[in-house]
């Protein structure tokens, strides 16, 4: 064998071994690569796994959220009709400080006269107390409708107008105050309402102005929870802000139940009374509700609502001489309103 073949079998053979060596060397790197890639996946497969946040499902004891897409946007004045209405139209408007009545569903005002100026409420401050008392009931579990309230004596030395007479020693349920704060407009009943509920009334007030703040209520400032007069100040609002405090209640069945009840009673029937809102009848279809209010510097005031063919209305009216001459102007109103073109599907 020549030298130039030794060596060529001998470069041959080199190569021949460094392959070998090159494949045991992959052949490890591969099977302890797939160990460890085993090993990692039962790592992964055995590490506990992180619970996932459990979603809850509001629960609501009285409140129920409008499906009104447009609830609480702000009023439309395209179109209104401002001043005193012609009486070919709707008689009777020039009784009225201040007025609106709107479409609840388009937003659309459909009349209004001085609704955005601030003037005396009377009672219809009430319907603030009645709101935040349904507030405060979803946010405390400790409390509910039956929950007991004893009488105290900042409720028994509310001026002797308008009011249950509370005694000293009494008691009455959340619901049975209220009832008597939407029906007879008890002026003691929703002072000690307030006073149970903020702590004492001072602080009960606060939280009303904070409250129309957040509602936008611009024109709207309570002095105390019923809406008598304090010295030459009185609780303040416009109409509009009174329609859109008024559609908050919408949002409580059970207020709104109570808003429409004719007559109640308390202390086991003894005690008797029938609401000051003669609108809540029978011979005037659909309407729900809402509040009334008198004291001289306001005049006969309501805030009412109503609903015929699935179409909501509400207005509110202040200033008037009477209730009667109130209460016929705004029937009046409530039947020209439902003959203007507007939405058909009404929704809290």
């Amino acid at each position: 064998m020549d030298e130039i073949t030794k060596t060529r079998i001998k470069v041959l053979t080199g190569l021949a071994i460094i392959v070998v060596i090159v494949h045991v060397i992959l052949i490890k790197v591969f099977v302890f690569s797939g160990q460890g890639g085993t090993a990692d996946k039962k790592t992964v497969d055995q590490a506990p796994k992180v619970a996932e946040p459990e979603v809850r499902r509001v629960v609501y004891r009285n409140f129920v959220p409008s499906k009104n897409p447009r609830f609480g946007q702000a009023l439309d004045y395209t179109g209104t009709i401002r001043g005193n209405l012609p009486s070919s139209a709707v008689s009777g408007s020039s009784g009225a400080r201040s007025g609106i009545i709107v479409d609840m569903q388009t937003r659309r005002v459909l009349w209004e006269k001085n609704s955005a100026r601030p003037v005396p409420i009377a009672s219809m401050a009430k319907m603030m107390t009645m709101l935040l008392v349904m507030e405060q009931l979803e946010k405390r579990s400790d409390l509910s409708v039956e929950t007991s309230v004893p009488v105290t004596k900042t409720a028994r030395d509310v001026p002797r107008t308008g009011v249950l007479y509370l005694a000293p020693g009494e008691a009455f349920t959340v619901q049975e105050l209220m009832i008597a704060t939407a029906v007879k407009s008890a002026n003691d009943a929703a002072t000690l309402l307030a006073e149970y509920f903020g702590g004492s009334v001072p602080v009960f007030v606060n939280m009303m102005n904070s409250r129309a703040l957040q509602l936008g209520l611009r024109n709207t400032s309570f002095i105390n929870p019923c809406g008598l007069p304090e010295g030459k100040r009185n609780s303040l609002g416009s109409a509009a802000d009174m329609v859109m405090l008024g559609e908050q209640l919408l949002q409580f069945p059970l207020l709104m139940e109570w808003c429409n009840l004719k007559s109640a009673s308390i202390r086991s029937g003894k005690t008797v009374f029938v609401n000051t809102n003669k609108l809540v009848n029978p011979r005037y279809p659909g309407v729900d509700g809402l509040k009334t209010g008198y004291i001289r510097a306001a005049g006969s005031c309501l805030t009412f609502s109503a609903v015929r063919n699935k179409r909501r209305i509400m207005g509110c009216v202040t200033g008037f001489k009477s209730s009667r001459e109130r209460d016929r102007f705004c029937r009046r109103l409530l039947d020209w309103a439902y003959k203007q073109p507007g939405t058909v599907t009404a929704k809290r």
